[in-house]
Order: C-alpha cells, then structure tokens, then sequence
C-alpha cells in the first residue's frame, strides 16, 4: 500500500514494518485495504458468536486477541498481537499486557460489585481499550466490537454507535467523544453510542 496516502482524523499510521505484514499483495490505495477489512471483519462475527456460545468471557485477554486475529487475520501477518512500536496515541508498547490485565480485572470488579449500569461497563471498556491502543491497528473497531460482545453476552442490544447520524458526522462525532473521554469528560461517549 503507498504510504504517502493520507489517513483521516483519528486513524493510526503504520510503521514500515507493520506495512511489510499486509497479506494480499494486490492492496494499492485506502479504499482497497478498506474493501479486504470489511470483509474479514464479516467473517470475524462467526467466530465471536462460537466463542460465546463456548461460554468465553468477553473481557479478557483471550477474547480480545482471539478477536483482533478474526477481524484481521486474513489481511495482516500481525493480527492478533500486540504492537512493539510506539504512536502518537496509546500507551508504551511494554505497558500493553499490564494494562489490559488491569483493564479486565477492573470490569470484573465493576460487574461483581455493579459499580456502573452495564451499558457504562461496556463503553468504559471500549474507551480504555481504545485508550492502551494494544495493537498495531484495528483497534477502534476492535474495541467498539468488544463492547457490543459484552453488552451481548449479558443480555442486552449492542450499541448504534451513530447510525442515526448522517455517515458524515459519524468520525467527527466518534472522534470528539473518545477525545473528550480521554480528558474525563464521558457524557459525549455516553451518548453517542446510542445515537
């Protein structure tokens, strides 16, 4: 894929490296490396669905890789792991495992103790995942799946995450709401996921 494509707001560049990882060879522009993700993300349903009927927990380790790998493992050599680079947004690449691993014992506390409404669990966890940024991509989708397996697996609708919005305003909105998470102000995400 050529590098000098520009991204839009809020996605993360690739170092030469993770480039290298790319599978199909035949990937030249964003919009084709849109079309084979879409595509293998459809495919990633099925196995989120077989793992929650195995009974896996949604907010573990486990889950999370095992679904990053079936999002994106027919497109990157790299789906799966965790990134060894550093970014503009995320934690330092050796903090990864120690933060997902507070992450997960954190939602464990909050659905032992209710300490949030369910639907909060579930985009409190797509905001600190998003927030590790444990992989070299794909995590905004990955988290936002995440949370909708969760909400799923205790019963309850997935979210919209703005499908009542012109496609437009989706980003831009996303974006502000993670941003304004990011500085303690959750009232934007809160909404949002039910827009």
């Amino acid at each position: 894929m050529a590098a000098d494509e520009s991204l839009e707001e809020g996605q993360t560049p690739l170092d030469p490296d993770e480039a290298e990882g790319l599978i199909p060879r035949w990937v030249a522009t964003r919009g084709d490396l849109d079309a084979v993700e879409s595509a293998n993300i459809v495919r990633a349903y099925g196995w989120a669905a077989n793992a929650l009927r195995r009974g896996h927990t949604v907010a573990d380790e486990a889950f999370l890789r095992g679904l990053h790998k079936a999002m994106f493992g027919q497109v990157w050599q790299w789906a799966g792991r965790y990134r060894r680079t550093e970014r503009n947004i995320g934690i330092a690449p050796h903090q990864i495992s120690t933060q997902l691993a507070q992450l997960f014992d954190d939602s464990a506390a909050w659905r032992t103790h209710e300490t949030y409404p369910l639907e909060e669990q579930a985009w409190r966890l797509h905001h600190r995942l998003a927030w590790i940024h444990p992989f070299p991509n794909g995590n905004g989708r990955c988290s936002r799946l995440m949370a909708d397996y969760y909400l799923e697996q205790h019963g309850l609708p997935r979210f919209s995450w703005g499908s009542t919005l012109a496609a437009e305003e989706v980003r831009a909105l996303y974006i502000a709401a993670i941003r304004a998470a990011d500085r303690g102000d959750f009232a934007p995400l809160a909404a949002f996921v039910r827009q």
